[in-house]
């Protein structure tokens, strides 16, 4: 496990400082004329497809411009793109400006900044897009639209219903038409021009100043009876993590003697660790983000970071229970975790205080898991006064005694 997570954070270091200036530095070309046969793989600073590839295509970098025509599903990750050639299945773009100019046989998935889709553009599947910004003015929609951002000028036809969440503002412009139902919500109501037509109804719900999130058309009903039910799925949810909290502590009974040891013995350095591993995710996932190339570096960062926090409640967990049953139970780990849990759950409920709380908690188990792991061997836990520890003597081996 340590040299796992060294491993792991020597490379996002290496990725960030070393091999991302270099594969950002260059420019990947693919002239016309030229056809890929198979799946294609670039990235770079700045990427120029021009030619043909018949599988699926895969692109990061800052300035991304596909004027080729792709057979497959393409997937960019940029700074600016832009996309002109014909892509015959699925496009899923995420970046900073996005402008769509070609035809699309399928779905088109869209996260950026400023997103423009322009009449040239047609999508013979459904269109999802989310950020700020979004023109759209696409000959055609074959299926459904659904947008959540500030500002949206619908200017398309669209087969199918239209879901809009538009913070900011939203316009309908004189070709656009809709041929199901129309259902936003924001702050303030859709502008129609003259031209502008819905065939099914059109429902809108504004959002008011003391709504943290849109209702989402009867959303907040499901929200209300969700806060009804949070008894319920807090008891669920504890036993849950009953059972996978005994699971982790049959598996790695070491491991957790260890990093609770840590915790009793260096809490100083343990709270340290934390708060500088805590930074240490942080600064890396942010650097690798800034990059735009190690975006899926930065992902799976994030992921691992996720399961170090989901690891330390237990942790936490057990050292809090543990600390609780030694003076009137001994030791009995088993129900040290139900405790921990317990006790950490009730904490969490306490509003503002149980949150600070459980991020204290939680940094002081990420530092012992840190700690700990940097330990060549377990600490030897001393018997307390009114603890009772019982080792049973070592069985014989049957069989006949050895000769020497």
């Amino acid at each position: 496990m340590k040299k796992i997570f060294l491993i792991l954070l020597i490379f996002s270091f290496i990725s960030t400082f070393f091999l991302t200036p270099v594969l950002a530095a260059n420019v990947e070309v693919l002239s016309k004329g030229q056809t890929i046969d198979s799946d294609y793989f670039r990235v770079g600073d700045t990427i120029l497809i021009e030619g043909d590839i018949k599988g699926d295509a895969f692109f990061a970098g800052g300035i991304v411009t596909v004027n080729g025509n792709i057979d497959g599903d393409l997937f960019v990750a940029g700074g600016k793109v832009n996309v002109n050639g014909a892509v015959s299945n699925n496009i899923r773009v995420t970046g900073g400006d996005i402008t769509l100019s070609g035809s699309v046989g399928r779905n088109v998935l869209l996260v950026g900044g400023n997103m423009t889709i322009d009449k040239q553009a047609a999508i013979g599947g459904s269109l999802i897009a989310a950020g700020g910004n979004l023109d759209l003015s696409a000959a055609k929609i074959n299926r459904g639209f659904r947008f959540f951002g500030g500002r949206l000028y619908l200017n398309t036809t669209i087969s199918n219903e239209a879901f809009v969440v538009a913070n900011s503002q939203f316009m309908l412009g004189p070709q656009a038409s809709v041929a199901g139902n129309l259902k936003y919500t924001g702050k303030s109501e859709a502008v129609l021009e003259p031209g502008a037509t819905v065939s099914g109804s059109i429902l809108f719900e504004p959002q008011t100043k003391d709504e943290q999130f849109p209702r989402f058309f009867g959303l907040q009903r499901y929200l209300d009876i969700f806060k009804k039910l949070r008894p319920v799925t807090e008891i669920l949810t504890l036993i849950v993590s009953f059972i996978i909290g005994f699971i982790l502590l049959g598996l790695f009974p070491r491991g957790f003697e260890k990093t609770v040891m840590a915790m009793e013995n260096r809490p100083y350095a343990v709270f340290g660790w934390g708060i500088i591993s805590i930074l240490i995710g942080l600064l890396v996932i942010g650097l690798l983000i800034v990059t735009i190339v190690g975006i899926p570096l930065a992902f799976f960062t994030f992921l691992i970071s996720i399961f170090v926090a989901f690891v330390a409640r237990f942790v936490v967990a057990f050292f809090l229970g543990r600390k609780i049953m030694l003076s009137k139970f001994g030791e009995r780990r088993g129900w040290a975790m139900v405790l921990g849990l317990t006790v950490f759950t009730i904490l969490g409920l306490i509003p503002v205080v149980g949150i600070v709380i459980h991020w204290i908690l939680l940094t002081f188990a990420i530092g012992a898991l840190v700690l700990a792991y940097r330990q060549p061997v377990i600490y030897v836990q001393k018997p307390l006064p009114f603890e009772t520890i019982n080792i049973s003597p070592k069985k014989p081996k049957r069989g006949r005694p050895s000769k020497k």
